[in-house]
C-alpha cells in the first residue's frame, strides 16, 4: 500500500541530516520511498512511502524526522507509481 506523508518541517536543517542519515543507512527490506520531495526552503516535504500499513510508515518516519517536522499521514491510491512489494 502507498502511503503520503505530508512534513511540516520546524528544522529544516536537522531534517535534512536526519534523513540524509536514514537513507544512508538504508530502508528496511519491507518498505521503499519512491518519491520524495520538498520545497526550496525545506520547510514543506511530500513522500510517498510503499509499506505494508499505515502505522509502520509513521512508525519509522517518526522515529527518523519526527522531532524536526510535524507529519500527516494517509494512505493513498497513486496513479503512475506501481507496487513493487505485492502488498
Amino acid at each position: 500500500m502507498f502511503i503520503t506523508v505530508i512534513h511540516h518541517i520546524h528544522d529544516p536543517e536537522g531534517f535534512q541530516a536526519a534523513e540524509a542519515k536514514a537513507l544512508e543507512q538504508g530502508l528496511p527490506t519491507h518498505m521503499r520511498l519512491p518519491i520524495h520531495a520538498a520545497t526550496g526552503d525545506h520547510r514543506l516535504g511530500v513522500c510517498i512511502w510503499e509499506g505494508k500499513s499505515l502505522s509502520e510508515v509513521r512508525e519509522l518516519v517518526e522515529s527518523v524526522v519526527g522531532p524536526y517536522s510535524k507529519n500527516e499521514y494517509a494512505e493513498m491510491h497513486v496513479d503512475g507509481l506501481t507496487p513493487q512489494l505485492g502488498n
